[in-house]
């Protein structure tokens, strides 16, 4: 049943995605390409045509165009970027294991921390540590996207870094081997609070893997006889819809309305749970302003059906569609070319869903340290699924608690209706 549900989500990309090839090939044959015509004149005519980059130019005018549609979830990506955007929807590829940042001052990559079991730690490289050249290029030459791509590679196949370490005032020679680096979308622990064992699953976004780990992660917190469950969609900017689905299922039972699909001529269709098989719990879900897309899904599919509450703040509101569409240049188009609708029929879009318990989050702004070593922490963890937690510093994390706390010892679930409250 699975496979049928996700044969019609193809079928109807592939049907949105004949419409707009055939309506954009309809305006070409019509009024031609103009920003064609002006690169061709440039190159015939310009006089310093020869020292022109045309495929900067043309990035540009792509960029210009969509910026002036006006859409705030429609995006370009040049073909530099589009291997970035392919690694953030599949959560693997092969590389050395490092989240990065470009400091322009020395012109190097600068390591925010090797991540956990990754051959970037395992020889040696540390936070702070300054990549100066990559296979004899240097950083500044290649330039901070085109570096970065130079990291990855095929697994097995080995790359040579030149890194300055400030620390101890030396550069240093590295002949790495890349990896298969496999990012984890879901992270799990448990809670024990009250002498009540509570389940906790964040979801740091929907790519490709987050269903099947979350499915893991819940034979695991089953097997521990949890009595509930938090899920922390907290900044989950969202992903692939497919996966909104698959986390969805895992909670509902099968023909359950998670969401509802609307094109701009008004065509529906619907997408229902495939169903499950595990025990139903008691479930809050955690959202802020930073819960968006795919989370937004997730979050109303179970709140509208009455199986778990939210508790934060307001959540981002993208129910936008972005279709994804591959460019002759290389380059990718995310194209709005519909919205989702709640199961209580509501477009979210620039909206965003109201949790049930409104609670803002700790009045605390963390020191420019501690906002360092939290991404620190967040990279070295990124390829592990152990779930780690603060829950004195986290309120909206212990007003999750009590409410779960509070039901379980009542012996009840979760009213489909409630009101919003503090």
């Amino acid at each position: 049943m699975r496979k049928y549900q996700k044969t019609l989500v193809v079928l109807f990309i592939l049907a949105s995605l004949v419409g707009i090839a055939w309506a954009s090939q309809t305006l070409l044959s019509a009024n031609g390409s103009v920003v064609s015509q002006v690169i061709q004149l440039i190159q015939k005519y310009y006089y310093n045509a020869t020292s022109v980059n045309y495929q900067k130019l043309q990035n540009a005018a792509i960029e210009a165009i969509i910026k002036n549609l006006g859409s705030r979830f429609t995006y370009y990506f040049p073909p530099d970027e589009v291997k970035q955007f392919e690694i953030q929807t599949s959560s693997k590829y092969g590389g050395i294991g490092t989240e990065v940042t470009y400091d322009s001052t020395k012109n190097a990559i600068e390591i925010i921390s090797p991540m956990y079991g990754s051959p970037a730690e395992k020889v040696g490289l540390k936070s702070g540590d300054l990549i100066i050249s990559i296979n004899g290029s240097t950083v500044k030459s290649l330039g901070y996207i085109p570096a970065v791509n130079a990291l990855r590679g095929v697994p097995g196949s080995k790359v040579k870094v030149e890194v300055y370490r400030p620390s101890k005032k030396a550069t240093m020679t590295f002949v790495i081997t890349r990896a298969l680096i496999k990012l984890k979308t879901v992270k799990f622990t448990t809670i024990n609070i009250s002498n009540i064992k509570i389940g906790y699953v964040r979801i740091t976004n929907f790519s490709e893997s987050t269903g099947k780990e979350l499915s893991n992660a819940l034979d695991s917190l089953y097997s521990q006889k949890i009595k509930g469950l938090i899920i922390d969609l907290r900044n989950d900017p969202g992903g692939l819809f497919s996966q909104a689905l698959e986390v969805a299922s895992d909670f509902l039972p099968k023909g359950k309305l998670i969401v509802t699909v609307r094109n701009r001529y008004g065509v529906e269709q619907p997408y229902r749970s495939y169903g499950n098989t595990y025990k139903r719990l008691p479930i809050v879900i955690l959202v802020n302003h930073g819960s968006a897309s795919s989370s937004e899904i997730v979050s109303s599919a179970l709140r509208d059906n009455g199986y778990a509450v939210l508790v934060g703040e307001r959540t981002f509101g993208k129910a936008a569609v972005q279709t994804e569409i591959p460019l002759s240049n290389g380059g990718l188009l995310l194209l709005v070319t519909d919205h989702y609708f709640t199961p209580n029929g509501q477009d979210i879009n620039l909206k965003g869903i109201t949790p049930d318990y409104v609670v803002a989050e700790s009045g605390a702004t963390p020191t420019k340290t501690e906002s360092y070593k939290q991404l620190i922490q967040s990279v070295v963890s990124s390829t592990q699924s152990t779930a780690t937690v603060n829950i004195k510093k986290d309120v909206q994390l212990q007003k999750a608690l009590k409410i779960l706390v509070d039901e379980i010892k009542a012996g009840l679930f979760f009213p489909k209706k409630l009101k919003n409250s503090k």
